[in-house]
């Protein structure tokens, strides 16, 4: 056997060990579940379970379980509630092995691009460690350098995901899930994260998309100084508290930050998905600042007219016209569906929104019981909406903390407007 093929044996083997401690736990935990004060279902065992069992397998893992945790429409409360707080901290990467990096990617030597560069990182990720470093210029920079062997590990656990989904996708109790179209939803999510060409090229694209909202920022690269496995940014001085300063300050650094992911979605198509604590920050003068944008979807035309198309009605109390888009865009319908009964669950649900004052309505809260709906009508949502949504929830997170009378949807008419009614966007997008 290959080398390779003795590390997946390995990985493999290793991946069945944890998985065998986790069914043991569940097994264990699951008569105790009723017991006590605090009492769970059967679902959340298993989602408390399958998180612990992600976050000891690492990376890959741990990603699968945050978008995982986005799809109410596959998956009830229970496991949702464990999946959704899923975190990837970890301990730094070695910084030894920097300066061989910028010599063997750039070909310069770390002493000749930089005045100083401090070996306590800034942050620490699945993928990558940051550092703060000062240019030969004066310029305060950010130094991301991708994580040693990070790449074959995580794509040898992508390899092993594959196989599994093929084979739970097999299952008789699974054929109604899209295991396999959710899983390489996953795999391209955490491929495209191992390429620093594509982030800077994101970073780049996105940067210039939302150069026109105010009290946005994004930092500049610093190109010279970006390689395949490093990227080497404008230190965004002030960054590292996702709260707002108080007052007038906190409500526009939050407009500016829900503004820029608006723009994102229904003009641009390009979602950075991951605006959780570490990549927003909010600074004085009621600016936020966006960065890392290893995590970005790209939606089609079609996709983000629907999208947009559905959010105007839910605006506008047309439950109608959100049910037919729901019906019209889902990946599967059943042969059998009593469509004036989805209907009429569809159209409660958005008159129930609608009743909801301003500043009070939830994403996370319509969009999981938009799902049921559909769960029990027998439709399988689409995948294009997975990734706005995923994003919408994870800044609606931040805003719930800072102010949770912000109206979330106030701000999204103009750009929901732009995407439904404009024949043509920028950026390559047909409208």
């Amino acid at each position: 056997m290959r080398a390779g093929g003795w590390a997946r044996a390995a990985r493999a083997a290793a991946v069945g060990g944890h998985v065998a401690a986790a069914g043991a736990r569940f097994c264990a935990r699951l008569p105790l579940a009723r017991l006590g004060p605090r009492r769970e279902t059967r679902a959340s065992v298993a989602g408390r379970t399958v998180a612990g069992l992600f976050t000891a397998l690492g990376p890959a893992y741990v990603k699968l379980g945050q978008l995982l945790g986005t799809r109410r429409d596959l998956f009830g409360a229970d496991v949702i509630r464990h999946l959704s707080v899923l975190q990837d901290g970890l301990p730094p990467g070695p910084f030894g092995g920097v300066a061989a990096l910028f010599r063997r990617e750039l070909g310069v030597e770390v002493g000749e691009a930089f005045a100083e560069l401090d070996p306590e990182p800034l942050a620490s990720a699945s993928v990558a460690t940051v550092y703060r470093g000062r240019l030969r210029d004066g310029r305060a920079v950010a130094v991301k350098v991708r994580r040693p062997d990070v790449a074959r590990r995580i794509r040898t656990d992508l390899g092993l995901l594959r196989w599994a989904a093929r084979r739970l996708g097999r299952l008789r109790a699974l054929r109604a899930v899209p295991v396999v179209a959710a899983m390489e939803e996953v795999c391209a999510v955490l491929e495209r994260q191992l390429d620093f060409g594509l982030e800077a090229a994101a970073s780049r694209r996105l940067r210039a998309a939302l150069a026109c909202e105010p009290g946005v920022v994004v930092p500049r690269l610093v190109d010279e100084l970006c390689g395949p496995s490093v990227l080497t940014m404008e230190l965004v001085e002030g960054f590292g508290s996702h709260r707002a300063p108080a007052g007038s300050d906190a409500r526009a650094a939050l407009a500016a930050a829900v503004r820029a992911l608006y723009r994102m979605i229904f003009v641009e198509g390009c979602i950075h998905c991951d605006l959780h604590h570490g990549n927003l920050g909010f600074l004085p003068g009621g600016r936020a600042a966006l960065v890392d944008f290893g995590f970005v979807a790209e939606i089609g035309d079609q996709a983000r007219k629907n999208f947009a198309r559905f959010f105007y009605a839910l605006a506008t109390n047309d439950g109608a016209t959100c049910a037919r888009i729901t019906r019209n865009t889902a990946l599967s319908v059943p042969p059998d569906l009593d469509y004036a009964a989805f209907r009429a669950e569809v159209v409660a649900l958005v008159e129930g929104a609608s009743r909801t004052p301003a500043g009070e309505f939830r994403v996370a809260g319509f969009v999981g019981r938009l799902f049921e709906v559909q769960r029990r009508h027998g439709l399988r949502g689409t995948n294009a909406f997975v990734m706005p949504i995923l994003a919408l929830l994870v800044l609606e997170g931040i805003v719930n903390e800072v102010d949770p009378g912000f109206d979330f949807q106030a701000e999204a008419l103009p750009y929901v407007l732009h995407a439904a009614v404009r024949p043509t966007v920028g950026s390559g997008f047909a409208g």
